[in-house]
């Protein structure tokens, strides 16, 4: 299976191609740059298999949350690729892709994701990896005072691993919300490699659109 997947909705331009059983991987930080590198970085991706937009089976996109130029330059990019290529576009939650990512590089399995959303407030999500090693979102993502995040009362008595800036800013806030302290992540971006992993498992589902449908999630 072909896959492209990339994010934009951090600080990085993250690319990742999947070409059967091989990944090739470009990820730059570079705030403001995104939309400069974005089609470059997808092109050099697909150059560095021989592979055109035409023979790719899906491409993913990082939908957000998360910065508001960031987002858009994702879903435009995937709508301008969609039109050109009439491939599938899958689109990733940002929250969920950085729990994957931390679950890949890091191996916690429970985690909760907080990321600044300016205005005295986060995105909030939890995910579980699964035994097939995907995250699985607990409940829903939401946008949230750090004063109203919450998590199922039987699950508080589990492991559970804070990742996010949203914790290096309101870490006490949240912990007194939850009624418990959990382990926090030394700061992570999200990766379009742990991306290609959540949109195989979607394309398999069909969960997948056309590029009049490839829109931003802000959460707002």
């Amino acid at each position: 299976m072909n896959i492209l997947a990339f994010d934009t909705s951090s600080s990085a331009c993250s690319i990742a191609l999947r070409k059967g059983g091989e990944i090739t991987v470009l990820h730059e930080i570079a705030p403001m740059q995104q939309a400069r590198l974005i089609l470059p970085m997808i092109q050099a991706a697909l150059d560095s298999f021989s592979l055109t937009l035409h023979q790719l089976d899906a491409i993913a996109y990082g939908c957000g949350p998360g910065s508001f130029t960031g987002i858009r330059i994702a879903s435009c990019t995937a709508q301008g690729l969609g039109f050109a290529s009439a491939v599938p576009l899958v689109s990733i939650s940002s929250l969920a892709a950085l729990a994957q990512t931390v679950f890949m590089e890091q191996g916690f399995r429970k985690l909760l994701v907080a990321l600044d959303a300016r205005m005295g407030q986060v995105y909030w999500a939890a995910y579980e990896a699964g035994q097939e090693g995907r995250v699985q979102l607990i409940h829903q993502e939401q946008l949230c005072a750090p004063d109203e995040v919450d998590l199922p009362t039987q699950l508080h008595t589990e492991q559970w691993y804070g990742v996010g800036d949203g914790w290096e800013k309101y870490g006490k806030i949240m912990s007194t919300a939850l009624k418990f302290e959990p382990a926090v992540v030394e700061s992570q971006l999200p990766s379009a490699r742990a991306m290609l992993e959540l949109a195989e498992i979607k394309l398999q589902r069909g969960e997948y659109v056309t590029a009049g449908q490839a829109l931003p999630a802000y959460l707002r």
